[in-house]
Formats: C-alpha cells, sequence, structure tokens
C-alpha cells in the first residue's frame, strides 16, 4: 500500500501526540529530562488544554498545578530537523504569554479597577503573574541535529555577550540514554533508538516480550516507517511481539528480491529499487539494512526522488 509521505507524517504525528496526552507517559518524560528522574510532576496534576493558540496549534499542551506553582508544559515533536526551531519554540511560548496578558488585560478592563496612572500604562496591575511555559522538543531523526540550538546560533554577529540568548529543551532518541520509570514509555524510545540506529539484531535479542499493539504503532510512527505501520496495523492480534513484525518485514522484502546482496546490475536500476522503497514511506536505517547500500547511495536516490 502506497500513502502519500505527507499524510503518512500526519498520522505519525496524529499516533504520537496521542501517547504522550497519556499524564503517565506525559509526567515521566517530564520528570526524567527535566528533573533528573525525581517524580516532581505528578499525572494527577497534569490537566490536557487546548493546545490551539491564536492561529498557532501546539502538539500537546498541559497545565500542571504542582509543588512549585502552575506552568503550561509543552511537547513538540519533530520527524525531521527543523531549522529555525529555537524561533518556532520562542514563538510558540511567547504566543501563551500573549494569550495571558489579553486576558488579563481584558478583566481589568471588565472590572474598571485599574486606579494609577501605571496601571492605566500598563493595562494590569503589579501584582498580576503569568503562568511559565515549558517546552520540550522531540526530534525522531536517525541524525543527530545539526544546526541552531538556541536563538544565538540563527544569528551572525561577532559579539553576543549582550545577547538575551533562548535555548531550546531538545531530547534525540536516536542517542538518548535516558532510563524512564514508565515502562511503555521506555519501550517506545528504547526500540525506537535501535530502529532509527538500525540494531536490529538487538530488537531480536532483546525485545521478545509483547507490547501493546497501540505502543508498537507508536514506535513504527516515531521511526517514520511507513512499511512497519501498515504490518502492525493490519495485525489482528492486540499484543505484537516486535522481533518477529520485524523478521516478517524483512521475509517480505527478501521475497521482493530487496534482500542484502541481491541488487545488482547498473546505478540506475539500484537508485530505481531505492526510490520506490522512499516513496514507501520507508525508514533509512531498515533501507541500507535490507538492500545493503552505501548511505551515500541512498542520499544520491534522495537527492534525484524529485
Amino acid at each position: 500500500m502506497t500513502t502519500n509521505k505527507n499524510n503518512s507524517y500526519t498520522t505519525f504525528d496524529q499516533e504520537i501526540n496521542t501517547f504522550f496526552k497519556d499524564a503517565h507517559h506525559f509526567s515521566c518524560l517530564i520528570n526524567t529530562c527535566l528533573y533528573q528522574g525525581q517524580e516532581i510532576v505528578k499525572p494527577e496534576n497534569l490537566m490536557l488544554v487546548d493546545p490551539k493558540i491564536q492561529a498557532y496549534t501546539r502538539d500537546v499542551l498541559m497545565l500542571w498545578n504542582g509543588r512549585y506553582g502552575s506552568y503550561y508544559l509543552g511537547i513538540e515533536n519533530q520527524l525531521i530537523e527543523n531549522y529555525p526551531m529555537p524561533y518556532r519554540i520562542l514563538q510558540y511560548d511567547c504566543l501563551v504569554y500573549k494569550d495571558q496578558m489579553d486576558i488579563l488585560e481584558k478583566e481589568h478592563r471588565k472590572k474598571k479597577d485599574l486606579r494609577s496612572s501605571e496601571e492605566f500604562l500598563s493595562g494590569i496591575k503589579a501584582s498580576d503573574r503569568l503562568i511559565p511555559c515549558i517546552t520540550i522538543v522531540i526530534y525522531y531523526g536517525t541524525r543527530p541535529w545539526q544546526t541552531n540550538f538556541s536563538m544565538k546560533d540563527m544569528f551572525d554577529v561577532k559579539d553576543m555577550s549582550s545577547l538575551i540568548d533562548f535555548k531550546m529543551n531538545l531530547i534525540e532518541v536516536h542517542s538518548d540514554t535516558h532510563q524512564y520509570k514508565d515502562n511503555e514509555l521506555d519501550l517506545v524510545f528504547s526500540i525506537t533508538r535501535d530502529i532509527l540506529n538500525a540494531n536490529f539484531n538487538t530488537i531480536r535479542n532483546k525485545y521478545k516480550q509483547g507490547i501493546p499493539k497501540q505502543v508498537a504503532l507508536v514506535i513504527a510512527s516515531m521511526a517514520k516507517d511507513e512499511e512497519l505501520y501498515q504490518q502492525i496495523k493490519e495485525e489482528e492480534k492486540e499484543v505484537i511481539v516486535m522481533c518477529e513484525s520485524l523478521d516478517r518485514m524483512r521475509e517480505e522484502a527478501s521475497n521482493k528480491g530487496f534482500i542484502k546482496g541481491k541488487i545488482q546490475g547498473k546505478e540506475e536500476g539500484v537508485l530505481t529499487i531505492l526510490k520506490n522503497l522512499l516513496k514507501k514511506g520507508i525508514s533509512d536505517s531498515y533501507i541500507l539494512e535490507i538492500t545493503g547500500v552505501s548511505s551515500e547511495l541512498l542520499l544520491k536516490a534522495k537527492q534525484t526522488l524529485n
């Protein structure tokens, strides 16, 4: 089944977002990545809120009322690297603040309780407070994030000492080594990491236990693997053994003549096969494993895809 790549990425985003809308998964991610594994954020203190702020929609946004007060906590999923990501996150966070400011100003206009010239000028009272916003970017690419990690990285000036920087919180799944206390979250990150790094022997040896079908779909989505996603989706059982699913994929690829060492002939023919696999949405790591081609040749196929 051939699926438009943009449609596939939309489906992948939906699967991942649904997974992180679970308060247990969300709190475990925040606690592990921001609080060194301490159970600071508790699931019962999280409330899913509308992620749409004005014309922009975030992936997942939660309101946390906990130990340190109230916070907005957001997750942005990136299946491919986005160069202006620090600016995007800064923009999203600022819109959260602007939305709060608009509400405060509207309430004061309604109450007509601004008295001093400073209050009239500000539109709010000195005692008014905003709810802070913290966003984590989760990146599911096979290569390291290579460009901008903060706003300073987007400038080209010699003196940055006086600039106020904004650095995004970035998790790169392909190299993430966190141990997550939530079992499903830990399985999702560890298996996805092995798929992105083409560690298929590790998966076959280590992950022989069954996992919920919905969790397996999240893994396939994070790995951007349309073939694996469709295979799991079509399974009738609700418990999936990932090593078996990967073996079945390899067997199907073998029957089509795509296994390592079987690709022969002129480079043009190999490029045609690679482009067909890419059009199906199959991940880079899996293509490299089943075909045995070089990463340089795969890159060439990508460049000639359009």
